[in-house]
């Protein structure tokens, strides 16, 4: 008797792989507007996130809850993997400025921020950098004014933390090699 093994992948595999392949795509070709197969943060969320991650989501109880489920453990925002918030505010702002950045030794023990954004509208941005040819023009809206200053305090290469601002089913990636000019 012969045990036949599948090994296609399923359609939850299939909408992490999809997920996370843009996220790839959207971080190494920084602000440029990528379309994500999946609206919103959950397919994000479960496309990188398991038991072994933790995290802090304030964005919505909704998906708090989803995260906990893969085993994740919530955090505070000083001690998460993975931070789910909204830069809407003064408040909410000065908050992430106490996201981890890493450290000298091992600077990829920083934190990974989605934002929700609007993309194409609000404040006009000039990004150079790591994987951008020149210069990309970009506009941001539903992000604080106080976020830009608060991210160039931050990021101090190699140090810092990735950011994807999400909005609706686009996406865009900016790693903290990239130098933003708020124009």
């Amino acid at each position: 008797m012969t045990m036949t093994i599948s090994v296609l992948p399923t359609a939850d595999d299939r909408r992490t792989n999809a997920s996370f392949e843009e996220l790839m795509w959207a971080i190494s070709r920084p602000g440029l507007v990528r379309g994500m197969p999946f609206a919103g943060f959950e397919a994000l969320a479960e496309s990188l996130i398991d038991r072994e991650c933790t995290f802090h989501a304030s964005l919505d109880p909704a998906l708090d809850e989803r995260i906990a489920r893969t085993g994740a453990r919530r955090a505070a925002v000083e001690k998460a993997d993975y931070v789910f918030a909204p830069l809407g505010g003064e408040t909410e702002v000065a908050a992430l400025s106490q996201m981890r950045i890493g450290t000298l030794s091992y600077p990829d023990e920083s934190s990974t921020l989605f934002a929700p954004a609007i993309i194409g509208t609000g404040q006009a941005l000039r990004l150079i950098g790591p994987g951008i040819k020149g210069e990309i023009f970009l506009r941001i809206g539903g992000v604080h004014p106080s976020f830009w200053a608060m991210r160039a305090k931050a990021i101090r290469y190699p140090l810092g933390w990735e950011l994807y601002l999400v909005d609706g089913d686009r996406l865009v990636g900016i790693p903290r090699t990239t130098k933003i000019e708020v124009l």
